[in-house]
């Protein structure tokens, strides 16, 4: 199972279901959330490492440079 949240102050920009939308398909599956919080599953678990990455870069497009 994968699971993101997201601060009060980017819901708007980014909800929390957007943010996993990729990690869950790179698992082959789907997912979804209300506003700060989502989840999601997928049929192929040994594709983990990747959902991860995944999820990784798009957080860092929605924190934006440092």
């Amino acid at each position: 199972m994968l699971v993101a949240a997201i601060t009060a102050d980017l819901i708007d920009q980014a909800p929390a279901e957007r943010l996993i939308a990729r990690a869950a398909k790179a698992v082959g599956g789907g997912g979804g959330g209300t506003g700060a919080i989502a989840s999601a599953g997928g049929r192929h678990p040994e594709r983990l490492d990747q959902a991860v990455a995944v999820a990784a870069e798009d957080a860092a497009a929605i924190r934006g440079p440092r």
